[in-house]
């Protein structure tokens, strides 16, 4: 019996009856009669091998079998290996996780650009490019970056890619649509409706993704046009839709996305975070990535910089977590006031256009510093940010300390000190126990799902409890941003986290 019997694609050995003068049932019957489960499907590709494959092997063969909801799927015969490749598809970065479906172990995961970055930077100008030329390169390029991210993931396990027999996809309702090659033309004006909500498990051959062809290919569904199936892969993940009391999930790609709620309801909001916390932050700003500052610490009363990076390689810029730690030692340090203001002194700089500047790292070949436009884009996020969080739960009835568990996922979750977040007021002063980094809930739910497929059902009950809050003219969440742009804020009672 294998590790994980509840693997989307698995494996049975069966030992089935040889023909008879009496016993005259066709090969195919016979198998189904050994798999005895109901509703099984054998693909034709699959019955042209049975004869062969039944007679050489005296009537002893291994099935690989899938679940889609409905029906139980032969995907192959004698199977030799079983992978499964977990995918999060984010505007900025395509992530994949290689699985082994029958150890139930993560063995391979690579991050590679999402080439449609080439048409925009971000999504509505995507969108309006698909729209306004009426091609499908956004979803020709997309394909063939997937395509070549699995293909990267089998040759550095040295298996084939026809040993892929599950695909899982999560991302956003339009990268979701790019994938599907789903015309977009709807999703950015009003009443914003999407082409599919829930595309559930198409055909490996419709995608062209390079994999076994029968292979069961899953795309998260959305529940609106700002509610994708990353947040519900992140939702999976986290466990958030099972908690009796209230929990949150703040997710920071190229957009931030809060959910909070429990097992009876989930809330979701939404708003333009994200650009502070990735490598739009500054000048200097980079993604997570091999070089890339995660962790700052300046001493107080010298100004001297403590930086790490991600593989302790030499820093060649700062993502977003570094951000955050950086401007909480900066003003822990008295080098910036409660308004992210440079205070002038020995330690401030200027930079080439005369603004007011700070010098993360300088090694005589590769100087990283941070201007004062740097800081004010980033004030402006973080008040975003809590604002959002802040008016989101407060919408619901829900204070902060009626937070069971609060998830930081994306460019937040990827090396990211509590401490420094809570000093900025980025987040409310929860106890570290109760706060969870995740670097990527997106993919960590899509792989979930290749090793337990009874969560098929979970995301339906997911997608069933989610409702939207539009924000974008909600005149709480102006007020409040108003106030939220100070350190930590201007009413630091909004921080607590009351028992």
């Amino acid at each position: 019996m294998e590790k994980d019997i509840n693997a989307l694609v698995w494996q049975e050995d069966i030992e089935l009856p040889q023909p008879s003068g009496v016993d005259k049932l066709a090969d195919k019957e016979r198998l189904l009669q050994g798999i005895n489960r109901p509703t099984v499907y054998i693909p034709l590709g699959v019955v042209r091998e049975l004869p062969a494959l039944l007679r050489g092997s005296d009537y002893s063969i291994s099935v690989a079998i899938g679940w889609d909801g409905y029906f139980y799927r032969v995907i192959s015969l004698n199977p030799t290996a079983l992978y499964g490749v977990a995918i999060d598809i984010g505007s900025t970065n395509i992530t994949g996780h290689l699985v082994e479906l029958k150890l139930g172990i993560q063995v391979q995961s690579r991050q590679i650009l999402n080439p449609q970055l080439a048409f925009g930077a971000d999504i509505l100008t995507r969108m309006h490019y698909a729209v306004s030329s009426r091609d499908n390169a956004l979803h020709v390029v997309l394909v063939e970056a997937i395509s070549g991210l699995i293909s990267d993931l089998v040759e550095a396990q040295g298996v084939s890619t026809q040993d892929v027999v599950a695909v899982t996809i999560a991302g956003n309702t339009v990268m979701t649509h790019f994938l599907l090659d789903l015309p977009v033309d709807n999703i950015p004006v009003s009443p914003y409706v999407p082409a599919m909500h829930a595309p559930g498990f198409v055909k490996s051959d419709e995608l062209a993704l390079g994999i076994h062809p029968e292979a069961l290919v899953y795309v998260f569904p959305n529940a609106g046009s700002y509610v994708g199936g990353d947040l519900v892969a992140g939702v999976l993940a986290t466990g958030l839709y099972l908690g009796h009391g209230p929990r949150v999930l703040i997710d920071v790609g190229t957009n931030a996305e809060i959910a909070v709620g429990c097992k009876d309801w989930i809330l979701v909001g939404a708003g333009a975070a994200g650009p502070a916390f990735d490598e739009g932050v500054a000048r200097a700003g980079k993604r997570a990535a091999p070089g890339a500052i995660y962790h700052v610490e300046i001493e107080p009363s010298t100004a001297r910089v403590d930086v790490w990076t991600f593989d302790n390689l030499p820093p060649d810029g700062i993502c977003g977590s570094g951000m955050v730690s950086l401007v909480a030692s900066l003003y822990k340090a008295g080098l910036i006031d409660n308004r992210g203001a440079f205070v002038p002194g020995e330690a401030i700089t200027s930079d080439a256009n005369g603004q007011y500047g700070f010098v993360i790292y300088d090694d005589g070949k590769n100087r990283i510093m941070i201007n004062q436009s740097d800081i004010d884009t980033f004030m402006l996020t973080k008040a975003a940010m809590f604002t959002l969080f802040y008016v989101l739960i407060g919408s619901v009835g829900v204070s902060f300390g009626d937070i069971e568990r609060l998830y930081l996922a994306g460019a937040l979750g990827t090396g990211i000190d509590p401490d420094a977040a809570i000093t900025l007021g980025l987040i409310p002063d929860f106890p570290k126990d109760r706060v969870e980094a995740i670097t990527n809930s997106s993919v960590l739910g899509a792989e979930a799902l290749l090793l337990n497929r009874t969560l098929l059902q979970d995301i339906d009950t997911i997608t069933g409890l989610i409702t939207y809050k539009e924000m974008n003219e909600d005149g709480d969440f102006m007020r409040e941003f108003l106030s939220a742009r100070f350190i930590p804020h201007t009413e630091p009672d909004r921080l607590k986290v009351h028992s």
